[in-house]
């Protein structure tokens, strides 16, 4: 039974109508604003270090010391990272110090942008392919080490590593010479392989890791013309580790060109490589894209001075992130500074704002579109 609405409340009605439509419509455009240029916040919690709700990653010194009690000497630095996804025009930073530390006179953060494989030290050149004993034997390749004869897993995963021409043609009767492991080896570290329905990045002699979505596979500076299918049986002699997320360096064996010199660099152990051997560099350049990076913009910093609030303890402060938005990379280095006492830090958060313009609509637009049509097996290759 429908109950009409009394003659005199009407206006009213119609009124309070009006002022749930005008609420719904905000609440859906700050909703739907939130989606489109979010937010992203960061945070480190020093009296919690081992925390899973820490996403700054990797607090340490400048000698790659960990700095994960928050204490940080006069005049020393404290240097962490953030991987992120998006063109920021802001950062706002926030240091909360313990109770008990002293009040700094002076406190400064900075940021620069690019991939933490870049951002590496230089280590030695790379002057020549990896020294190595290669047999092949029956159509199965073999690498000589300390005595005992490792089979390759494929050639296929030979081949990533050496030319067919560097290994010698032996007779089956060269297996009785040495002992055979049972342990294959497989793939060149660095490398991108695929199976079922995943990607992998390949990051050591037995271990391959899983890239968290294809959104952080191109956000990392790999290229799908990378990824090379494997077999179940090549795959099989890895053990899975953890999902390859934002902000973490790239495995040995990445490939990285730096566009401003030419040079192009493989990272190994905490370094980066510069390669000066020409058909080595040719050798990898047919298997990978290699990343693009940029040492013009690796050192452009943005600054700002963290000024205390009215009880001391926090210190905050903005910037613009105009500077860096040219930068290759989708890692931040943080960096505070300029301290001019001994200070305790509780907590670090840093939150990048996201630009709102038609171009970064128009991405997160396309993106929906990709996943919409993927979802339903429409997906262009």
């Amino acid at each position: 039974m429908i109950i009409p609405i009394p003659e005199h409340w009407q206006f009213r009605y119609k009124i309070l109508r009006l002022l749930l439509y005008t609420v719904v419509i905000l609440a859906v455009g700050i909703f739907a604003l939130r989606v489109i240029f979010p937010t992203l916040t960061f945070a480190f919690n020093f009296k919690t270090p081992n925390s899973s709700k820490n996403n700054i990653l990797d607090p340490r010194s400048e000698e790659n010391t960990p700095r994960v009690n928050g204490k940080l000497e006069t005049g020393g630095a404290l240097i962490a990272d953030v991987g992120v996804m998006g063109n920021f025009s802001q950062v706002n930073a926030q240091v909360t110090l313990e109770k008990k530390s002293a009040v700094p006179n002076t406190l400064e953060i900075s940021l620069r942008r690019s991939y933490r494989s870049f951002m590496l030290p230089l280590g030695e050149k790379v002057t020549n392919f990896p020294k190595a004993e290669l047999y092949k034997i029956s159509e199965t390749y073999y690498a000589l080490r300390d005595g005992t004869l490792y089979p390759f897993v494929s050639s296929n995963a030979y081949l990533t590593r050496y030319p067919d021409d560097f290994a010698k043609a032996e007779s089956p009767e060269f297996l009785t010479r040495y002992p055979v492991s049972e342990n294959w080896l497989g793939f060149r570290v660095g490398s991108v392989v695929s199976f079922a329905d995943g990607v992998f990045l390949v990051t050591s002699e037995t271990e391959i890791r899983p890239v968290g979505s294809a959104d952080i596979f191109l956000a990392l500076g790999y290229h799908f013309e990378n990824v090379q299918p494997v077999s179940e049986e090549e795959i099989g002699i890895y053990k899975r580790g953890k999902i390859f997320t934002l902000g973490e360096t790239h495995p040995n064996g990445t490939l990285l060109l730096d566009q401003d010199t030419g040079n192009y660099y493989l990272v190994e152990d905490n370094t980066k490589r510069q390669i000066t051997d020409a058909r080595y560099l040719d050798f990898i350049l047919k298997q990978q894209v290699p990343i693009s990076v940029s040492v013009a913009s690796n050192d452009a910093r943005v600054h700002c001075a963290l000024a205390a609030s009215l009880f001391g303890q926090f210190f905050s402060c903005a910037a613009e992130l105009t500077a860096l938005k040219q930068s290759l990379g989708s890692d931040f280095e943080i960096r505070i500074d300029q301290n001019d006492t001994d200070i305790d830090i509780n907590t670090l958060a840093v939150s990048f704002t996201t630009e709102k313009n038609a171009r970064n609509m128009l991405t997160l637009l396309s993106q929906i579109k990709q996943r919409l049509l993927a979802r339903f097996g429409f997906a262009s290759n």
